[in-house]
Order: C-alpha cells, then sequence, then structure tokens
C-alpha cells in the first residue's frame, strides 16, 4: 500500500501518524492511542461491453447473433451488471468501416451509434455509468460536449467519455490529415480544453427559471468561450447547462509516452493492457507519476486493467469453455487483431522481437509481447490466448482463484481496479453470481453504491467551475 506520511500539529498538542494512530501529549506523559486501522483499498469494476473490432463472439451457440442491434440484450447487460454493483460500462466503439477481406468476418459492421446506446440504457438504469468511446481525429468539439453534457442529465450524473485519437470516416471532412502519434495527442488535448470550457460555460446556478420575473437565465453567469487553439475555434456557450457532475468522467485508454503524458493531466480513469503483476506495478505508477507532476492528487487518477475473465466450478471446466472461445476465431483473424507484422513468419515459431514495429497501441502491443516471450509462446498461442480479450489478459479459472488473482492485482498496486470483459451475458452472470460475492465477502468490493453519480462512486472530484474560480480569486 501507498506509505502517507504522518503529520505534526504543534499547535494542538496532537501528533498524526501514518497509520491512523495519534499521539496525545500532556506536560509528562505522552500517550498513544490506536483510533483505527487504514481503510481497506477497495477494487472498482467496469463491465465492457459491446462486440468491437475482431470480436468473434457472435459466432459462439449460446450468443444471439443479432445482438449487437438488440436493445433489449444491452439493457439487460447492464442491468446485470448493476445488481453486482459494477463502477460502470465501458462501451468501445470504432466508427470506421472495416477494410480488406476479413471484414467479412466481423459483427462491428453493425453496431449501434454509442450516444444512443448510452442514452436508452440509461433510462432503464439507475446508477451504473455509462463510458463510451469517442475520438478527437473523427469528432468536433461543440457536438461531442453538447451529447456527453445532455448524457450527464439525462443519466442523472453516469456519463463518461473514453477520449481516443483512432482516425475515422469523418477524418477528411473535418479537413484532418493523417498525423503521427505525437500530433494526435496534441490534438486530443485541444479537443478535451475545447470540451472542458464549453461545458463550463454556464455557472451551476446560471438557470434561475424564475416565472414571475420572466428570467429563464441570469447572463452574468454564462460566459461564452474564447477558444482559438490550433484546429478549435469556439465562440458560443454550449446550449445546455453545466453537467450535474461538472465534466462526465473522462477515461483514456493510451499508454504509449504521449498517452500516459496526456492521462496523466486530464484522465480520471486510465483503461490499460497488463499481463504480470510486475508489467502492471510499473504501468501504475508510471500513469500516478504523470498525474503528479500535472499537479494532480494521484489518487484521483484510477487505473483500470483489461482482463478477459473466463470462469468454470473448476480448473478444467474454465479451459474447456476457454478453447470453445479459441475456436470460434480463424487463426489468420487471431494474427491480424495482434496488430503486428508477422508476414513471412512460420506461426509455430517463437514469439519474435516485434520492439522496432510501429503499431496503433504501443502499450497494449509491449504487455502482449512481454507475456508471450516470458512464457515462450509462439506466434499461434499468442493469437490464440489474446485475441479472445481483444488485447487483454486472459484469465481463466474458478471463483476462488479469478478472486485471488484479482486481490493480489490490487494489493500489489499494480491497479485500482478491473475492465472485465466476460464475453458475453452468460460470463457475465457467472462473474456476478460466483466472483462478486467472493470479493465482496473478502471486503475489497463494495456490496451498495455509495453515492448517486458516476464521479461519487469513483470517488473522484467533482471539477470546480474556472469561472467561478476566476471570482473568488478576484475577491479582495
Amino acid at each position: 500500500m501507498a506509505f502517507v506520511p504522518g503529520r505534526i500539529q504543534l499547535d494542538s498538542d496532537i501528533i498524526d501518524m501514518a497509520d491512523g494512530s495519534h499521539f496525545f501529549l500532556n506536560d509528562t506523559l505522552a500517550t498513544h492511542v490506536v483510533i483505527m486501522a487504514p481503510t481497506q483499498k477497495k477494487l472498482h469494476l467496469a463491465a465492457f461491453v459491446g462486440s468491437p473490432g475482431w470480436s468473434q463472439i457472435w459466432r459462439h451457440p449460446d450468443v444471439h447473433a443479432q445482438e449487437s442491434l438488440d436493445i433489449d440484450y444491452y439493457i439487460s447487460f447492464a442491468q446485470l451488471a448493476e445488481r453486482a454493483k459494477f463502477d460502470t460500462l465501458f462501451l468501445a466503439d470504432g466508427a470506421s468501416f472495416p477494410g480488406g477481406p476479413l471484414a467479412q468476418h466481423l459483427s462491428s459492421v453493425s453496431s449501434f451509434e454509442p450516444v444512443t446506446l448510452c442514452s436508452a440504457i440509461a433510462t432503464r438504469t439507475k446508477n451504473i455509468g455509462l463510458v463510451y468511446t469517442a475520438s478527437a481525429s473523427d469528432n468536433e468539439p461543440t457536438h461531442l460536449a453538447r451529447q456527453l453534457a445532455s448524457l450527464d442529465h439525462i443519466s442523472g450524473g453516469r456519463a463518461g467519455w473514453n477520449v481516443v485519437t483512432s482516425p475515422g470516416p469523418g477524418l477528411h471532412n473535418l479537413g484532418i490529415s493523417m498525423e503521427d502519434s505525437k500530433a494526435k495527442y496534441a490534438r486530443a488535448r485541444a479537443f478535451y480544453n475545447a470540451a472542458a470550457e464549453l461545458w463550463d460555460s454556464f455557472e451551476d446556478d446560471a438557470l434561475v427559471r424564475d416565472k414571475e420575473a420572466g428570467i429563464f437565465v441570469d447572463m452574468k453567469k454564462v460566459h461564452p468561450p474564447s477558444i482559438d487553439d490550433g484546429p478549435y475555434r469556439v465562440s458560443q456557450a454550449l446550449t445546455i447547462e453545466r453537467p450535474p457532475q461538472g465534466y462526465p468522467v473522462i477515461a483514456q485508454a493510451g499508454t504509449s509516452p504521449e498517452g500516459m503524458a496526456l492521462g496523466g493531466s486530464i484522465a480520471d480513469l486510465i483503461y490499460c493492457a497488463g499481463y504480470s503483476i510486475e508489467d502492471g506495478q510499473k504501468t501504475f505508477r508510471s500513469l500516478k507519476s504523470h498525474a503528479a507532476n500535472a499537479g494532480r492528487n494521484p489518487d484521483h487518477l484510477l487505473v483500470m486493467t483489461g482482463v478477459a475473465v473466463v470462469w468454470g466450478q473448476t480448473q478444467e471446466e474454465a479451459e474447456r469453455k476457454l478453447q470453445e472461445m479459441i475456436d470460434l476465431w480463424p487463426i489468420e483473424l487471431a494474427v491480424q487483431s495482434l496488430a503486428f507484422d508477422f508476414r513471412g513468419l512460420d506461426l509455430d515459431s517463437p514469439f519474435p522481437d516485434t520492439s522496432r514495429q510501429n503499431v496503433r497501441s504501443q502499450g497494449r502491443a509491449n504487455a502482449i509481447a512481454s507475456y508471450a516471450r516470458s512464457n515462450g509462446l509462439t506466434i499461434r498461442q499468442t493469437a490464440q490466448r489474446c485475441s479472445i480479450g481483444l488485447g487483454h489478459r486472459p484469465l481463466v479459472g474458478t471463483t476462488q482463484s479469478i478472486a485471488d488473482d484479482l486481490q493480489a492485482w490490487l494489493e500489489a498496486d499494480a491497479t485500482d481496479g478491473f475492465v472485465v470483459q466476460t464475453l458475453h451475458i452468460d460470463g457475465l452472470r457467472e462473474f456476478t453470481e460466483h466472483v462478486v460475492p467472493e470479493l465482496v465477502r473478502r471486503g475489497i468490493f463494495r456490496s451498495e453504491y455509495k453515492g448517486k453519480t458516476l464521479r461519487e462512486n469513483l470517488g473522484i472530484p467533482r471539477p470546480r467551475n474556472r469561472h467561478v474560480q476566476m471570482k473568488r480569486k478576484a475577491e479582495p
């Protein structure tokens, strides 16, 4: 656990110690009294939803192949996760139609637009967060800021935005040329800055709605932005009042150097890949350091590690289920999903050195390569095991072994929680009926929601309105 130094309060004759105890001082005696033990760290859990990218789960015999356009399926999935007290849903999304001959295998060619989907789920749930993915290279700040603020109001403060930089079909229409990683993250930072200023257009009490006076809004508390930041120019206030959370929860999924720097400065939640506790600890420390270097409290940045869970009553049953998943994937599709260049290599040869390859997700690629080499896997074996979790670690086992694994990561400060891929709704049901109760029994997961908004349940503070802060600083 992280060390918190004690502080000495000389003016009150009390010394607060790091372990939660206190020394009470008088003229002749110092009495050491233990007040309470340190609070046990608890897991945060997000439920990964949808069948994005390369996923082949649509072929599973227990899966209805039309689920990608079945709103009742998504609502049932969300309600199941909510009953288990998951913090949030995490909806991955990509707007680009997949290219090449392998597109014929992908259910992602037809799926809901995420804001519409999350809005529908919001009306049938009460507590669970709704985090969805939208790219800064495929959107415009005013439109996206308004969508997110609307979702936050519709859901009563449960919206979240996973900021990514992937190019999409709107790239050329927005006048954006193909960019290198540094330029894409610079664009994402400018995009976020514009969206945040738009969310601050209204002070929290700007809408007075005074029927007798005929005044709906106090215009002194409306602040049109003056944004001229590279590609973005905004001069009008957002046409919706400030979100209940101040800003929607900001997630980010990049663990390249540029991604970590961006996430450390703006994100509330980082979704990352990790295949070993040691690698997880390195990522955890690096991300927390980036937050501290940005002048933030590192505890307000949550590191959430992706994990693909396959549960069984016995290890043998879980391994059988894993093999059923693996068998759904054509090997050429599984290999391509890793996003490495293996042209000309024997798939049954040892996993090669990929450090010089230019890949689309450097952090995920490094995690996969480290896992493959440390376990002596071939290219084929790596593709088979890593594809089912879309590049995230497979965790295959029983209630006790899965709970042991998640607890070990938490207590080693390798993560703050997990984005759990259960691959289909029956997998989520197994996880919620067997693993979650064990996590609650161990005291490392909640039995009830603590707050009403996603920020409250994550333990992340509500951002202050910048204009109110400036007014207070100007006061004598």
